[in-house]
Formats: C-alpha cells, structure tokens, sequence
C-alpha cells in the first residue's frame, strides 16, 4: 500500500467550474481537501487576490511558471531576457510563499547538436540559480513530450532535464519528473525513476492517453504511487490534468483514495 502523501492541484486546467479567478479555485480546492496549489506564469494574475485566497485558507502556492512563451534556451542571445523574467518569477514567488519556480528549454534548433544545445541552456540555468539561490527558491528543470503536446521541445526526456540539473551542479536546481510526460515520450517510469530520484524534488501526474485525471486512462496508478514509494520519494505530487468530467472535485475523488491508499484496501 503506498503511504499517504501530500497533492498539488493545477489551478489553470483544475477547478475551472469554480470560476475565471484564481482565487475563487483556491477556495474550491481547499473545499475539496486540497493543501498545495499551482499556477503557470504570474505576471498577468491579480497577485493581491491569490495571496489573499492562499492566506484565508491555507492552501499552500507549491510551484510557479517562467513564462515560456518567449523561452529559448538553447539561444545565448535569449538569457538576458530570460534572466529578467526569472527575477520577475521569482520575486513573485517569494512574495506569494511559493517555494519552487518551474523552467522549461523552449524549442530546440535544427543546426546544433543536442549536447550543444544542452550546454547553453545550463549556462542559462547555472545563471538562474544564482538568482534563486539569493531568495531561497528551488528551481525545477522540466522535461516535456514532443509526441503529443510540445513539439520540438528541447527537453523532452529525463535525461536532458537531469543533464542540465548535473551540469549546474547546485541545490537551488533539481528535476521535475513529470510521470504523464515521460509516459507519452515512450519512458519507463519504472526504469527511470529509480536512477534519477535523488535530484527530483517535484512529481506531476495526469493520466495517458488524454492527460485527464488519473483514472480516466491506462496507467497503473496504485502502481506508480508504490514506486514512488519504492524509490524513496516522500514529496508532493502535483495533478496537472484536464478533468473530464465537469465538477474537478468529482474527478479527483479517485487520486485522493489512491494517495491515501484507501483505493488500494477496498479493491
């Protein structure tokens, strides 16, 4: 039976039936038993409404988004500009109590060489973490699917993600695994979570094919919050899903019974 542990709801895709604003998903979340949330980018949300929100009920601001939009980092040129909107990020994390802010690669280019393009992005990063490291931020490297939802991303496996965090070689940087994205990139969780567990501080889920909620696809949930268990993660997992039903507390009624593991005792 995997041990209980904390979840992270997505307020961009989750929570949507509470209404347009932030800070009324907060409120539902709590309302369905919820302590983490997190959000995409910050600079064009009403900040003073989702502190608030987090304040009266608790819940916990557990990760934010660089933009990544304008990101590419595999282009030297790009960093300045990147480095601006960590610091914005950042600074917003801070002020809202949100420990770990999330970086993507953006897209890869045609006329580099992989490894090439993974060292420019590590200088950016290595960059970042000096900015990071001042405020008491984690940054989180992430890598995402090309075959269905990023493509051309230059992140798109595990090992670009912990290439970058290994090439920076600080604290303030570390991995999130997402275990949807990995799935649909063709990955083994099984295979690859045991060897690079000890640099992820963040797992994300959702379910495959579809990226709905945990139990509307194919994967083994019961199994993977074991292995989790199995490979000595004790950390929050954040769902980053779109419900496929209408009322997102409905939908992850089941996550909530496999996390706790009450899923696992009544089967």
């Amino acid at each position: 039976m995997s041990a209980p542990r904390s979840l992270s709801v997505n307020l961009e895709y989750m929570f949507t039936d509470a209404g347009d604003d932030l800070a009324s998903r907060v409120r539902a979340a709590a309302a369905a038993g919820f302590d983490k949330a997190e959000i995409f980018w910050t600079h064009d949300k009403d900040l003073d409404a989702l502190a608030g929100a987090l304040d009266e009920t608790g819940v916990r601001l557990w990760t934010v988004l660089v933009d990544p939009r304008t990101t590419r980092l595999v282009l030297k040129e790009t960093h300045d500009g990147f480095l601006e909107d960590v610091r914005r990020t950042v600074d917003d994390a801070v002020r809202l109590g949100c420990p770990h802010v999330v970086i993507g690669s953006g897209p890869a280019v045609p006329y580099l060489k992989r490894p090439v393009q993974i060292g420019i992005m590590t200088e950016a990063v290595a960059r970042a973490a000096e900015i990071a490291d001042d405020a008491d931020v984690t940054l989180l490297i992430e890598a995402v699917n090309t075959r269905m939802d990023h493509p051309g991303v230059l992140t798109s496996q595990t090992q670009d993600s912990v290439a970058v965090v290994r090439g920076v070689d600080s604290p303030r940087v570390r991995v999130l695994y997402d275990l949807y994205h990995s799935v649909v990139e063709g990955e083994d969780p099984e295979i690859v979570l045991p060897q690079v567990v000890d640099l992820v501080a963040h797992v994300q889920i959702a379910d495959a094919p579809g990226r709905g909620e945990p139990g509307s696809g194919d994967i083994d949930w019961p199994a993977s919050f074991a292995l989790l268990d199995q490979v000595g993660y004790t950390g929050a997992v954040g769902i980053e899903c779109y419900p496929t039903v209408p009322s997102t507390a409905d939908a992850l009624g089941y996550v909530q019974r496999v996390a706790t593991g009450t899923e696992v005792a009544a089967s």
